[in-house]
């Protein structure tokens, strides 16, 4: 009996040395890049041309609440990169919070990792429009509404809702602001009372562009896979009534064409190198990267440009929409 229970204590141990490092081993070589290199982006004299004039510039920022190096670092190259040209503002695709969002409008990782990292000159004049992710739902998502009382950088109007800016040459654009979580755990009350009121407003839109944001993606190459309950409630509300939908979730950057032809654009490398995943290509993909970066919607009335930015600065990928 004893020497039974013995070779059944000595089995489960070898099974637990074996398996145990293999299923961690995978697990990082999946979800951490190896390396923190990324593609050699493009010469910019080989990028499709755009409008010489001012047009409305959207900065997109998604997964980028760590307080770690890679987010103040990703936060100076944006300053550096655009400090002749500065976004209009900064659209939020989620997880502004890591790992547990914060607790109430006075939170300390509202300095640790909000305002300490974007400070300064460039950050001090630019309005961050966040839209929640899946981690500021682990904390208590209407402190971020609240906040919008606290900070003149920082705009939640509510939980989903919507904003019109002018494009300078007569056009406006409309951005809507989703919140996929409910949508992403199949909460048929909370999904329902949202996609109605997204419906109505997407119905009586007459802006001349429409991006559509929420943070998990429908389709993607990353690590967390396409999502087809956010796809179900997402894709019958934006087919043939936006012109691109904007994510996050995944820290990587991509950009991919979809069935319904609203591409689907992935801006998850807020965070820089501090929680980087690997990316590979699937159906529609056009380009992916990861180890930090962020996106920049530039409109003017009769196109939208879509740069795909690494962590440096440089642009690995544009995109052309014309209206």
């Amino acid at each position: 009996m004893d020497r039974k229970v013995n070779r059944f204590h000595l089995a489960s141990i070898v099974r637990i040395l074996v398996v145990f490092p293999t299923v961690f081993a995978t697990g990082c070589i999946l979800r951490d890049p190896l390396t923190s290199s990324f593609p050699e982006p493009p010469p910019p004299e080989t990028l499709p041309p755009v409008p010489m004039e001012a047009g409305l510039q959207v900065l997109v920022l998604g997964d980028w609440g760590t307080g770690g190096d890679g987010q103040r670092a990703l936060a100076e190259s944006i300053a550096a990169t655009h400090a002749a040209n500065p976004p209009n503002f900064v659209l939020t695709v989620g997880d502004n919070f890591y790992p547990d969002g914060v607790q109430g409008p006075d939170d300390p990782m509202w300095e640790s990792h909000f305002e300490s990292v974007y400070e300064g000159p460039f950050w001090d004049r630019i309005v961050f429009q966040a839209i929640l992710g899946n981690h500021d739902h682990h904390g208590v998502p209407d402190a971020q509404i609240e906040y919008s009382d606290v900070s003149p950088k920082w705009d939640m109007p509510g939980r989903y809702y919507f904003v019109e800016r002018e494009v300078p040459g007569g056009a406006t654009a409309l951005f809507l602001a989703l919140d996929t979580e409910p949508f992403s755990k199949e909460d048929s009350s909370a999904t329902h009372i949202q996609s109605d009121w997204a419906d109505a407003v997407l119905d009586g839109a007459t802006a001349d562009w429409v991006v559509v944001a929420g943070h998990h993606p429908v389709v993607t190459a990353g690590w967390h896979k396409s999502n087809e309950d956010v796809g179900t409630v997402v894709w019958p509300l934006i087919e043939g009534r936006a012109h691109l939908y904007v994510s996050g979730h995944n820290h990587s950057t991509e950009l991919l064409e979809t069935a319904i032809d609203v591409p689907q654009l992935v801006c998850g490398g807020g965070g820089g190198t501090d929680n980087a995943y690997r990316v590979g290509d699937t159906d529609g993909t056009l380009t992916s990267f990861t180890n930090g970066g962020w996106c920049m919607l530039r409109f003017w009335p009769s196109v939208m440009a879509v740069d795909l930015h690494d962590r440096e600065g440089g642009i690995q990928y544009r995109y052309l929409i014309e209206r």
